[in-house]
């Protein structure tokens, strides 16, 4: 049985796949889309939240979000 992944393990999955930095809302809304979950505020602020206390993701400027190591 594998375990469920969180909305930080999908969106390093998502940063993992693709070349260099993401807008933060086309991130999380990809994260809600894997997760078959609504895009509404709630649940954009629970990833955003997640991938904040994640020390995997680094803030880069201007809403663009990184892994800290590839």
């Amino acid at each position: 049985m594998t375990a469920k992944k969180s909305e930080a393990d999908w969106a390093y999955e998502v940063l993992r796949n693709r070349e260099g930095s993401v807008y933060y809302r086309e991130l999380v809304e990809t994260v809600l889309q894997f997760m078959n979950r609504e895009i509404n505020p709630r649940n954009m602020a629970a990833v955003y939240t997640q991938i904040n206390l994640d020390n995997r993701f680094g803030y880069m400027g201007d809403g663009y979000w990184a892994l800290k190591v590839r």
